[in-house]
């Protein structure tokens, strides 16, 4: 029993059930309406669970989906909404495209005909994987695969380049995949997970969502490709090292008819992602669409299989529970009480736009480190309205702060994506710490000025 509360994890979750069991009692011990506290409880419940992965994240969520509905805080049509949501459906279209990606072998090909082309030294290796991480996240939903796909070829990179796994070198270049694949495609709608929790959060509380053209013209030049070009820019300079100058040999076979008819259809879809601005149809409902044609069995580019035996559906569950709590808490009146208490914090003052900015990209932040940053939307977005108002900043204005906020992740455990990195590329826990916080310290201190200059060319907050 006392080793098990060694671990600090047990011990958060046990401080969080016991704060929760009284949030369920008190209100009944002072007489009023129960239903805020007790949302709340399932919050802090949900919270800890996330936080420190003491449960798998889709079975906290179906805990606090059902919870919600058994303690009456919310009908069911609210306490599952988040099944309702575009950003559910957008991560399940997105996990049967990059199945069928991955079965195809098309994300190798992509990978190989990039890196075959060029002569590289140890800074030409890091651009290169740098821009070849962003690359293949426009057509390939979610971070953790293209981790995945890229992390091999990168290592044997490293190895040609006579850095044994876990040196300084070939740390450096693992890193380089997770950094390139998390942070600059946080400016892509599909690409990254907390991007799509949070348009998500924002669907199905607000009925409103950025389109992917809006989101792209948003955050691109300065938190995708100026990011990319500092957090590239830093890895050099922590990892750099001295070693031969390698070519990239690969041959390609040429693609069968199923990985043509495939390529096609990724362009179809991309085509309709980037024009969405034009036709109205939201990001989620097109991937949805490719999905289905994929699933289809005469289609040929999946196998028939894999629907059950390929695809990890946990990650649908997970995010409908983050995207219901924002309409549970709203149902419940617990956004209005939390936002009381963040607008006290903050003392946020209508025409102060730089400081008012700065405000919200730290909530942003301490949600993240909190409830790692697929979960902080599920408590910044509904407080968006109240902070709002209270800096007199426009609604989107404020949503898109807070991403920028969330996207400023300074160690690798509120990244899921870094900790599959670290564990797939070997890389020394310490040099991951060292990459994560100084890449975003980087971000802080030069980006986020620059963001908020390019919000006021634009019109953000007007």
């Amino acid at each position: 029993m006392t080793a098990l509360f060694k671990d600090p994890g047990t011990i958060i979750v046990a401080i969080a059930l016991g704060a929760a069991g009284a949030l369920l009692v008190w209100p009944y011990s002072i007489g009023v309406d129960p239903v805020r506290y007790h949302a709340g409880a399932l919050l802090l419940t949900a919270i800890a669970f996330w936080s420190t992965h003491k449960l798998p994240e889709h079975v906290t969520a179906l805990i606090l989906m059902l919870g919600a509905v058994l303690l009456a805080v919310s009908p069911p049509a609210t306490a599952f909404s988040g099944f309702a949501s575009g950003g559910t459906w957008l991560i399940f279209g997105g996990l049967v495209i990059g199945a069928a990606i991955s079965e195809s072998g098309l994300d190798k090909r992509m990978a190989d005909a990039v890196l075959r082309r060029i002569k590289l030294g140890y800074g030409g290796i890091i651009s290169a994987l740098m821009i070849l991480s962003f690359a293949l996240a426009v057509v390939m939903p979610g971070t953790i695969p293209r981790i995945l796909v890229l992390m091999p070829i990168a290592l044997a990179l490293a190895e040609r380049m006579g850095f044994e796994q876990g040196s300084r070198g070939a740390n450096g270049i693992a890193m380089a995949v997770g950094v390139g694949s998390f942070f600059p495609s946080w400016s892509l709608l599909p690409a990254n997970l907390p991007v799509v929790v949070h348009i998500g959060a924002i669907e199905t509380v607000y009925g409103i969502a950025p389109t992917y053209a809006e989101h792209f013209a948003i955050h691109f030049p300065v938190m995708g490709l100026l990011r990319g070009i500092v957090s590239g820019t830093v890895l050099y300079l922590l990892f750099r090292s001295h070693a031969a100058t390698v070519r990239h040999e690969a041959t390609p076979k040429p693609l069968d008819a199923s990985g043509r008819r495939l390529a096609w259809l990724l362009a179809v879809t991309l085509g309709f992602w980037t024009t969405d601005f034009l036709h109205g149809v939201s990001p989620a409902w097109v991937g949805l669409a490719a999905a289905v044609i994929l699933l289809l069995p005469w289609s040929g580019m999946l196998s028939k299989d894999a629907f059950k035996s390929k695809i990890d559906f946990g990650p649908v569950f997970y995010i409908a529970g983050i995207l219901s709590i924002g309409a549970i808490m709203a149902g419940s009146g617990l956004d209005k009480w939390l936002a009381g208490y963040v607008i006290e914090l903050l003392e946020p003052v209508k025409g102060r736009d730089a400081v008012n900015f700065a405000s919200i990209l730290g909530l942003g932040m301490v949600a993240s480190l909190g409830m790692t940053a697929p979960g902080a939307p599920a408590l910044t977005v509904p407080l968006a309205e109240t902070l709002a108002e209270a800096t007199g900043m426009p609604l989107l204005t404020v949503l898109m702060a807070e991403m920028t906020g969330q996207s400023l992740v300074l160690l690798p455990y509120a990244a899921p994506p870094a900790a599959v990195a670290i564990i797939v590329g070997g890389v020394k826990v310490s040099d991951a710490v060292k990459t994560m916080f100084l890449t975003t310290l980087a971000a802080i201190i030069v980006l986020t000025p620059l963001q908020y200059l390019y919000w006021q060319a634009i019109g953000m907050f007007d």
